[in-house]
């Protein structure tokens, strides 16, 4: 794997692994499935609570279904499990090898999941930026891109994965509803990846993110988007231009290919769209979820026909 560069210090190995948190704060680990070959898309999702409180979820959905499917175990958990040996039901997550390897498995009544996962590029910390990461979106958060090899089993219809896999972790304060919105864009080839987090909160516009091309990791300096919505207000294209701190840019052109709207919390939707896309040219998957404050969407839905 390449060497994180200078403007970019390596990420501990330790926050790899679960945090000490204040109370209140949500510890999360998670890992978005790209399969359009198979119509499928979805994610493992991980959480636990400063008190314990642990819970876990799977999901998939897309056209390769016939409706989308939601499993997901509420527990306590003990204090001194570790993200080295994590397991909750039918959730079983390993770091291997941390920031580069980690197992991760689900063996629920429909879903039954089980892979490993590759780092492609070092993981980006929002602690790395000047600005650090959002205080009331946690103390700290990583994103990572890598290769997946996994079985996937649905309804017993057995699928074999040779994709992408987008993981994030994130531990601290969680509020939700003081997003007004924002755009959390994924892309990943074999060749570079990108990712940026557009937040727009009390009024402020906050951007994180990092551009991975040709070994080298830069902050995210600016980007610039359009994109177009189905008549559910749903994201069906996105193109980006992306440049770095240090003045490169890459041209990213994507296609939803399954999509699907989570309430996670009662102050906002997050719309989630699994995508298809060229990085100057070269194929590769992503995601792009879209959070929105629930009055706003359901206000502006009525008319995205329009003027949207």
């Amino acid at each position: 794997m390449s060497v994180t560069t200078q403007s970019i210090a390596a990420f501990p190995a330790e926050h790899a692994l679960r945090h000490k948190m204040k109370p209140g704060g949500r510890e999360s680990l998670a890992h978005m499935l790209t399969l359009p070959e198979h119509g499928i898309a979805g994610f493992i999702y991980p959480t636990v609570l400063a008190d314990g409180h642990a819970k876990g979820r799977a999901s998939l959905f897309g056209p390769g279904l016939p409706a989308p499917i939601h499993e997901q175990i509420d527990e306590k958990v003990s204090d001194t499990m570790d993200f080295d040996n994590w397991t909750s039901g039918p959730l079983q997550m390993a770091v291997i090898n941390p920031h580069q390897s980690v197992d991760l498995a689900w063996n629920g009544d429909r879903i039954k999941f089980k892979g490993r996962f590759e780092a492609l590029h070092p993981p980006y910390a929002f602690s790395s930026h000047p600005d650090g990461n959002p205080p009331y979106y946690g103390d700290d958060r990583t994103e990572q891109h890598g290769r997946l090899k996994a079985t996937l089993e649905v309804d017993g219809r057995e699928i074999n994965a040779d994709g992408f896999l987008i993981r994030d972790h994130s531990w601290g304060p969680r509020i939700w509803g003081l997003n007004q919105h924002y755009k959390w864009f994924h892309a990943t080839t074999e060749q570079s990846s990108i990712h940026f987090f557009e937040m727009l909160s009390f009024g402020r516009r906050e951007l994180r993110g990092f551009l991975y091309k040709d070994g080298v990791m830069r902050h995210v300096a600016e980007v610039r988007y359009d994109f177009t919505y189905d008549d559910e207000m749903m994201q069906k294209t996105f193109k980006s231009e992306v440049t770095d701190t240090d003045g490169r840019k890459a041209l990213v052109d994507c296609n939803t290919f399954a999509k699907i709207q989570l309430e996670f919390d009662p102050m906002i939707y997050l719309n989630e769209a699994a995508l298809t896309l060229e990085i100057d040219g070269q194929p590769g998957t992503g995601w792009c979820e879209f959070c929105w404050n629930r009055d706003y969407f359901n206000f502006a839905r009525e008319h995205v026909k329009l003027y949207g």
